[in-house]
């Protein structure tokens, strides 16, 4: 499979990889990320980066597709990754800053207001937490499932598209595969799910417990986003994540 990564332009931002510098950094990514025998070459074509990496069997997640074996394979692989430790902890001020800009762009939505409120009392939980290697981006178009006919000696969950894996809390990578990914499967269900996936991390218990924070938070990201983004998808978006982060603050319980 190729990947391509376009050159830089007057307009690239200057911390956005671009070209071959794109590619390779993706390269390294899936290698520190125990996927480096997918990875097959990374070279430079008239200015654009290209990514060479084996085929894998198998499509975009969807619901009726997921079962437990990549359940299991998600699991496995998350816990394997967040094992990876990263220099640094999570810093407050950047939490703050993001409340901050939520409740700017969300200023109009007493619940999400409310919601802001509660997330801040968690601050002093969640800063300082010791960083690990993260996907940071495992929604439903960047997580794989297995097709029935492949060889099941390959795995049968498989996350695509590390160009922006770096140091964070696994939490919030847990929060986003959540949000973006297992709740396709609706929200018991993806509960259900999460659980399951926390119990095999060595700190499981705080891993959860941080989730309190992160899931509703990511709601919010996602809000802000259609908000500044979509807007024509603004209000579809929060009556959808409004009460899906409100349940997931209000009804959670301790693993």
């Amino acid at each position: 499979m190729l990947k391509v990564f376009a050159p830089p332009t007057p307009q690239t931002p200057s911390w956005q990889p671009t070209g071959i510098l794109a590619a390779r950094l993706e390269a390294l990514n899936m290698t520190k990320a125990g996927l480096g025998d997918w990875v097959v070459e990374a070279f430079e074509l008239a200015g654009h980066g290209v990514l060479v990496t084996r085929r894998y069997p198998g499509q975009n997640f969807r619901p009726e597709n997921f079962s437990s074996a990549a359940l299991q394979e998600l699991a496995q692989f998350f816990c394997r990754l967040h094992a990876l430790p990263e220099p640094g902890v999570i810093s407050r001020s950047r939490l703050e800053a993001r409340l901050l800009q939520f409740g700017g762009t969300l200023h109009d939505l007493p619940e999400a207001q409310a919601l802001i409120g509660l997330l801040q009392a968690h601050l002093d939980e969640i800063a300082g937490t010791p960083q690990a290697f993260c996907h940071r981006d495992p929604h439903a178009g960047n997580v794989l499932l297995r097709n029935p006919d492949a060889d099941p000696g390959i795995p049968a969950a498989f996350v695509v598209d590390w160009l922006r894996a770096s140091p964070d809390d696994p939490a919030r990578d847990l929060a986003i595969l959540t949000t973006g990914t297992l709740g396709l499967l609706g929200e018991q269900e993806a509960l259900a799910a999460l659980r399951f996936m926390v119990r095999c991390y060595p700190e499981g218990s705080a891993v959860w417990a941080r989730l309190r924070f992160w899931v509703p938070l990511t709601y919010l990201h996602d809000m802000h986003w259609f908000r500044t983004k979509e807007p024509a998808g603004f209000a579809s978006a929060v009556e959808d994540k409004m009460p899906k982060a409100l349940r997931f603050y209000r009804d959670f319980k301790p693993l």
